[in-house]
């Protein structure tokens, strides 16, 4: 017969274990906060100092500073044609293929178009009426207005513009001194500056080597940055590098597109019969000031419709239907096509931004007004994004532009 087996019984816990038992961990809003070690804090201390010092030497020497201002800018123009030639040459060899190139476009401006533009703008000058001339009209259109309107509306009319020539003589005298004596002084201020002089003559080397490095500094900001900050860093350098890369090369296009519309269509109007002036001189106006938007178009067909109408009023028309028909198609063919989404602000919009910008900054807020406010909206969506939980890669994917891949990076995860 089987006997059933006795159960085991644990021992009592001991009374002083009870009581010595670790006890549940306490909530983490109840935890101690955990401040920087006092070595973390001197590093933050380092790092701002030596970015104050960096920044106020830069600043006390911006004016020796200007012919590396724009050797960067030329970086960053001429960077993606050097990374394009790279694939196929030596870098070193894609650097001096660039130069070459560039140094040919200038041999080219100075052979064809810089001595027909100068000789132009000689042409207008001396076109411009003397004083006898514009006195002479001035009378002719004085005897008009005095023999057609009546005596009652002369009165309020020609009191309000005593008001205002006034005050434009007034306005006039004060802006022509304080605009002179700026003048003079950064002309001086520049001249004096010998460093300003050997910094146009060194930028050719230094933007050699600035190219020729560019991948290794890459690699130094990518080995200095932390970790958790290294996707968020190139994301928003990318955000910044894709709008700006796309309106530079978009608004050249549709510079150098509208300007030789302009040329075109004012050749045209020469060969069947108008007298038309300054041609090469018009068009390049219009392709310039195609840079500044929303307005620019109309800035550069001021000059052109002027003109004409001084030759004959028939002129003037024609000009102006031709600058009208280059808008069109600049609006409706040209801006979809060559700007695309590279800055999808709406014109209402971008018109109050422009001018609130100009305002502020004057014509460089104005031309800078529309990447500006593309790379404020992008980085918005990205931060909030981002402080929504979002991950790196997935919130440089919800700026929705064609070419806006998210930057890989090396050893770094994108998840942030």
């Amino acid at each position: 017969m089987a006997r059933n087996p006795i159960p085991k019984i644990d021992p009592p816990v001991p009374a002083a274990e009870l009581v010595a038992a670790p006890s549940a961990p306490e909530p983490a809003d109840r935890r101690a906060p955990e401040y920087p070690s006092r070595r973390t804090l001197a590093r933050w201390l380092l790092v701002a100092l030596a970015l104050y010092v960096v920044g106020w030497l830069l600043w006390s020497a911006r004016p020796a500073l200007l012919p590396f201002i724009i050797g960067l800018v030329l970086a960053y123009l001429l960077l993606p044609l050097v990374n394009w030639l790279d694939r196929r040459l030596p870098r070193w060899l894609a650097i001096l293929t660039v130069y070459v190139g560039v140094l040919l476009l200038l041999i080219v401006a100075l052979d064809y178009i810089v001595p027909p533009v100068a000789n132009q703008v000689q042409q207008l000058i001396e076109s411009i009426p003397s004083i006898e001339e514009l006195q002479a009209q001035g009378n002719v259109l004085l005897q008009y207005y005095q023999n057609r309107v009546p005596a009652a509306v002369q009165q309020p009319i020609e009191e309000g513009l005593r008001r205002a020539l006034e005050a434009l003589q007034a306005n006039l005298t004060t802006y022509a001194q304080s605009v002179g004596t700026f003048v003079l002084t950064q002309i001086l201020q520049v001249i004096n500056t010998v460093t300003f002089l050997v910094g146009f003559l060194v930028i050719p080397i230094w933007l050699f080597y600035v190219l020729n490095d560019a991948a290794r500094g890459r690699a130094f900001v990518d080995r200095i940055l932390h970790p958790r900050i290294r996707a968020d860093f190139w994301n928003v350098l990318g955000i910044v590098n894709q709008v700006l890369s796309d309106y530079i090369r978009g608004q050249l296009i549709l510079g150098l597109s509208v300007g030789m519309m302009v040329g075109v269509g004012l050749l045209v109007l020469e060969l069947i019969g108008f007298q038309m002036r300054y041609v090469l001189l018009l068009a390049i106006i219009a392709g310039i000031t195609e840079l500044i938007p929303i307005i620019g178009p109309i800035l550069g067909a001021i000059p052109g419709v002027l003109i004409g109408f001084f030759i004959s009023p028939a002129t003037g028309l024609a000009v102006l239907v031709v600058y009208i028909a280059v808008q069109q198609l600049e609006n409706n063919l040209l801006v979809p096509r060559i700007i695309g989404e590279s800055v999808g602000i709406h014109p209402a919009i971008l018109t109050v931004v422009l001018i609130a910008m100009g305002h502020i900054f004057g014509l460089l807020g104005v031309i800078l007004a529309a990447p500006l406010s593309a790379i404020a909206r992008d980085l918005f969506i990205y931060s909030y994004r981002r402080l929504e939980g979002c991950g790196a890669a997935a919130a440089r994917a919800a700026i929705s532009r064609p070419g806006n891949e998210t930057v890989s990076l090396p050893g770094a995860r994108s998840s942030g």
